[in-house]
Protein backbone atom coordinates (compact mmCIF):
# COMPACT_ATOMS: atom_id res chain seq x y z
CA UNK A 1 0.00 0.00 0.00
CA UNK A 2 2.84 2.37 0.83
CA UNK A 3 4.48 1.70 -2.53
CA UNK A 4 1.28 2.65 -4.35
CA UNK A 5 1.07 5.88 -2.34
CA UNK A 6 4.66 6.74 -3.20
CA UNK A 7 4.04 6.07 -6.90
CA UNK A 8 0.89 8.21 -6.91
CA UNK A 9 2.75 10.99 -5.10
CA UNK A 10 5.57 10.79 -7.63
CA UNK A 11 3.09 11.01 -10.51
CA UNK A 12 1.57 14.09 -8.86
CA UNK A 13 5.01 15.69 -8.60
CA UNK A 14 5.77 14.81 -12.23
CA UNK A 15 2.49 16.38 -13.37
CA UNK A 16 3.24 19.49 -11.33
CA UNK A 17 6.70 19.82 -12.86
CA UNK A 18 5.28 19.37 -16.36
CA UNK A 19 2.69 22.05 -15.62
CA UNK A 20 5.34 24.47 -14.38
CA UNK A 21 7.36 23.91 -17.56
CA UNK A 22 4.20 24.71 -19.56
CA UNK A 23 3.83 27.95 -17.59
CA UNK A 24 7.44 28.80 -18.40
CA UNK A 25 6.98 28.03 -22.11
CA UNK A 26 3.79 30.11 -22.16
CA UNK A 27 5.59 33.01 -20.53
CA UNK A 28 8.34 32.83 -23.16
CA UNK A 29 5.76 32.73 -25.97
CA UNK A 30 3.90 35.70 -24.47
CA UNK A 31 7.11 37.70 -24.03
CA UNK A 32 8.18 37.09 -27.63
CA UNK A 33 4.72 38.06 -28.86
CA UNK A 34 4.82 41.24 -26.79
CA UNK A 35 8.27 42.18 -28.09
CA UNK A 36 7.21 41.54 -31.70
CA UNK A 37 3.79 43.13 -31.15
CA UNK A 38 2.15 39.90 -32.27
CA UNK A 39 -1.24 39.48 -30.54
CA UNK A 40 -1.55 35.88 -31.73
CA UNK A 41 1.63 34.81 -29.92
CA UNK A 42 0.60 36.78 -26.85
CA UNK A 43 -2.73 34.98 -26.75
CA UNK A 44 -1.04 31.62 -27.28
CA UNK A 45 1.36 32.42 -24.44
CA UNK A 46 -1.46 33.42 -22.09
CA UNK A 47 -3.30 30.20 -22.90
CA UNK A 48 -0.14 28.20 -22.25
CA UNK A 49 0.37 29.83 -18.87
CA UNK A 50 -3.24 29.17 -17.84
CA UNK A 51 -3.09 25.56 -19.06
CA UNK A 52 0.19 24.97 -17.24
CA UNK A 53 -1.15 26.46 -14.02
CA UNK A 54 -4.24 24.28 -14.20
CA UNK A 55 -2.11 21.21 -14.87
CA UNK A 56 0.22 21.92 -11.95
CA UNK A 57 -2.60 22.61 -9.50
CA UNK A 58 -4.70 19.72 -10.75
CA UNK A 59 -1.91 17.16 -10.59
CA UNK A 60 -0.98 17.92 -7.01
CA UNK A 61 -4.64 18.15 -5.92
CA UNK A 62 -5.66 14.87 -7.52
CA UNK A 63 -2.62 13.00 -6.20
CA UNK A 64 -3.25 14.34 -2.70
CA UNK A 65 -6.93 13.39 -2.87
CA UNK A 66 -6.11 9.84 -3.97
CA UNK A 67 -3.52 9.33 -1.22
CA UNK A 68 -5.91 10.80 1.38
CA UNK A 69 -8.68 8.46 0.24
CA UNK A 70 -6.29 5.51 0.41
CA UNK A 71 -5.34 6.47 3.96
CA UNK A 72 -9.02 6.31 4.92
CA UNK A 73 -9.18 2.60 4.09
CA UNK A 74 -8.85 0.37 7.12
CA UNK A 75 -7.97 -3.27 6.60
Amino acid sequence: METVKVVIGALGVAGTIRGLFAVWAGWEEFSIGKAEENPQRQSKGKDGMVYGSMMAAGAVSIATAIVTAMNAFKF
